[in-house]
């Protein structure tokens, strides 16, 4: 038997009277919470469900009863902190109930934030890419404090959330998502609406603030791959002074590829390249002078190359 919490509205036959006797003896209890009495968890990065989405937790209430009590913690004042289950909550509220189901943790507040987040994750099932980013930063700044309860935060997860939880917070996917908190927010909301993979956010994210919004004010809603994200990340670290212009000189928007650069240091740009005023006119003189030496080779009564 899994470590699932017990559902307090689950319709049983009598023949199970037994396994309810020994559920209740080793679940944790619950208790009835006047839901004006409970205040939402300040800073939580999980966004409300959507109107489609409250009607169908709804419709699953009054169809089959609240699955799982929400978890909430003691403030003062006869309030209580949700920790798990705001849109349960709200759900209750606008279905005209007074109280809710729900269990206490009295923990710190590290514990509190890891109880919200794990469970978070586990139980939602139409997680953004930002929102799934945002709850391991916050994970990541806990783990750091390293202040917090594990096996409280454990005992309000099945076994199954707890593999579910390990299979998908693997070190790589974990420090993945977490760099897209790095992103500006032009790219955040790429990656929530998908136009922007994981793997092309965590290309653009090791980019700073600035280089960022070059790249986006030159590409604007262009689509950017990963080898795309890659090959701009490359072009950012060749230059000195990363501008629109260089971005869309080198940026082939036909082929979808960046085309091949060469690095200049800040010092031989401004020892042979001081006159011009653009990366184009740079670039044009360089083509005359290979083009001279070109035909300088072709007439050679030797055929030397003249390089």
């Amino acid at each position: 038997m899994g470590n699932e919490i017990f559902n307090p509205y689950k319709k049983f036959s009598k023949n199970d009277e037994s396994q309810i006797k020994e559920e209740i003896n080793v679940k944790k209890s619950f208790e009835e919470f006047n839901l004006d009495n409970l205040v939402p968890f300040k800073n939580q990065p999980f966004k409300v469900y959507s109107n489609d989405e409250m009607k169908e937790l709804k419709d699953s209430i009054e169809r089959i009863g609240l699955q799982n009590p929400i978890i909430v913690r003691r403030l003062e004042n006869n309030k209580y902190e949700i920790l798990a289950g705001h849109n349960r909550a709200r759900a209750f509220k606008e279905l005209g109930k007074e109280k809710i189901p729900a269990i206490i943790q009295d923990v710190d507040d590290d514990t509190a934030q890891m109880i919200m987040i794990d469970t978070n994750i586990v139980q939602r099932q139409n997680m953004t890419t930002m929102e799934r980013a945002k709850a391991y930063k916050l994970k990541d700044e806990i783990k750091k404090r390293k202040r917090y309860d594990i096996d409280k935060v454990e005992e309000n997860l099945s076994d199954e959330e707890k593999e579910q939880l390990a299979s998908e917070e693997s070190r790589q996917t974990f420090y993945r998502y977490l760099s897209l908190t790095n992103l500006i927010p032009e790219y955040q909301a790429k990656c929530d609406d998908d136009s922007l993979s994981v793997r092309a956010g965590e290309q653009l994210s090791k980019l700073n603030e600035q280089q960022q919004r070059k790249i986006y004010e030159a590409l604007g809603d262009s689509k950017i791959t990963e080898n795309k994200a890659e090959e701009l990340r490359k072009l950012a670290n060749t230059f000195d002074e990363f501008t629109v212009d260089i971005i869309k000189e080198n940026f082939n928007g036909d082929k979808n590829t960046i085309k091949s650069s060469i690095k200049f240091t800040k010092k031989e740009m401004e020892k042979y390249f001081s006159d011009f005023k653009s990366i184009k006119e740079i670039k044009e003189y360089l083509i005359r002078l290979l083009e001279e030496i070109d035909e300088k080779s072709e007439n050679s009564p030797y055929g030397e190359k003249y390089y």
